[in-house]
């Protein structure tokens, strides 16, 4: 299996974890909730411009594959299309709306 997310950290990617009948199952997805929902523990945020190499006998790789990677995530992520329960770049969702919400009030 393989995961990459964008140079520029446009859109989230995480990765999960899960032991299971001696197993470990690894995951990717777009927000911490989906990892929640089937169980799968948070590991950690993938890094813009990183590719992520899980091989048949569960072993995991990584590779920076851009130079110049930067952070500059999609707003919209934030304000609309994530869940309030996740988490993304190691900031809750929630908390960013009601940071948001505050800012505009002012």
């Amino acid at each position: 299996m393989v995961a990459f997310r964008d140079p520029f950290g446009i859109r989230p990617l995480v990765l999960g974890k899960r032991e299971e009948n001696g197993k470990t199952d690894y995951m990717f997805a777009s927000e911490t909730v989906a990892l929640d929902i089937v169980g799968f523990d948070f590991v950690r945020d993938i890094a813009p411009g990183e590719a992520v190499y899980v091989t048949f006998d569960g072993e995991l790789y990584s590779q920076q594959c851009a130079e110049s990677a930067v952070l500059n995530p999609c707003i919209f992520e934030y304000v609309y299309f994530a869940r309030p329960d996740s988490t993304i770049d190691g900031v809750s969702v929630y908390a960013a709306r009601v940071h948001m919400g505050e800012k505009l009030g002012q």
